[in-house]
C-alpha cells in the first residue's frame, strides 16, 4: 500500500489584500506577501491538511493551459520553498 503524504502550514494567519496574501507566522512572527497562487495554497492548507494530488487538482483548475509536467515543477518549487521558510510541513 502506498503510503499518502499531505502537507499542512504552521501556526498561521491569512489575509488576501488586493490579488496578494499576508501570511503571518505567529511563531516566528515573520510577514510574507505572497502572490495570489502561493498564498492561496498556503490560506487552503492552514485549514486543513491536503495530499499532493489535492494540491495538483487546485493547481489544475487555477492554470488551466499548463502542462502537468509545468504543474508538478511548480509544486514542487513550491513546497520547497515553504518547507524552507517553515510554514509548511509534511505528514
Amino acid at each position: 500500500m502506498t503510503q499518502v503524504i499531505t502537507f499542512t502550514t504552521t501556526n498561521i494567519r491569512c489575509v488576501q489584500w488586493h490579488d496578494d496574501y499576508v501570511i503571518y507566522d505567529q511563531l516566528s512572527g515573520d510577514t510574507h506577501v505572497l502572490d495570489e497562487v502561493s498564498g492561496g495554497l498556503i490560506c487552503a492548507l492552514s485549514k486543513q491538511a491536503l495530499s499532493r494530488f489535492e494540491l495538483l487538482a487546485i493547481l489544475t483548475d487555477l492554470f488551466v493551459e499548463a502542462t502537468e509536467p509545468e504543474l508538478e515543477s511548480y509544486l514542487h518549487d513550491f513546497v520547497e520553498k515553504f518547507k524552507l521558510l517553515g510554514l509548511l510541513i509534511s505528514e
